[in-house]
């Protein structure tokens, strides 16, 4: 039997990574506590090429009063027409951004869009949800509306993607979940680690150098 495959050494092997191994789970661990607050969304609206339509963007909470939070919508590009509605607790324009807090029951951004090619933005979220402990969420939904500003396009049902934003509550830390609800070529949405993220990644992966060195 090769002497490098043998069951003994595997064991040692093992027994060898063991603390190494414990040290990369702890420093995975720790990433993962940390909610995603920033978010890079793709839009592809090939398949309505030459049709107008409306980005729906809204930003509303569960119930009043949630846990204070705010959406900066920026570094759109794409095909955007002029025309644009802002209601409720929503301000802004695509040079600057627009940002949507959940003051209201209801805020949203309703812009025009010439269909055919790809729109893109990043999505980054603040406020009170992160920090002060709750049970209300709030919900940051995108729909994709033909022309006629009523027919959903990518999803029948409603809106192409979620995030929903719940703040700490009976230990567990604030959080971000996405759901994605139109056909994945549509509709791509990724976390953007945070600065915190990228420091405990590089601080586990140096540690696992580190043992690794004093291992062998």
């Amino acid at each position: 039997m090769n002497k490098f495959f043998s069951f003994p050494a595997l064991q040692r092997s093992a027994l060898r990574l063991a603390p190494t191994l414990a040290l990369a789970a702890s420093a995975l661990c720790a990433t993962s506590a940390w909610a995603d607050t920033s978010f890079r969304a793709s839009v592809n609206t090939a398949a309505w090429a030459g049709a107008s339509g409306w980005l729906d963007f809204q930003f509303n909470p569960g119930q009043s009063p949630a846990s204070g939070a705010q959406v900066l919508i920026s570094n759109l590009s794409g095909n955007f027409a002029s025309d644009f509605f802002l209601e409720g607790q929503a301000s802004g324009s695509l040079a600057t951004g627009f940002t949507l807090g959940n003051g209201g029951a209801f805020n949203d951004l309703f812009h025009a869009v010439n269909l055919g090619g790809s729109f893109s933005f990043d999505l980054t979220f603040s406020g009170d949800v992160f920090s002060t402990p709750g049970q209300v969420g709030t919900t940051l939904s995108l729909g994709l509306l033909a022309g006629d500003q009523q027919s959903y396009l990518g999803n029948p049902a409603g809106a192409l993607f979620q995030i929903d934003l719940m703040p700490a509550d009976a230990g567990a830390p604030a959080s971000t979940t996405l759901s994605l609800l139109g056909g994945q070529s549509i509709a791509t949405v990724s976390a953007v680690p945070e600065p915190q993220s990228y420091a405990l990644l590089l601080a586990g992966m140096g540690l696992l150098a580190w043992r690794r060195r004093k291992l062998d």
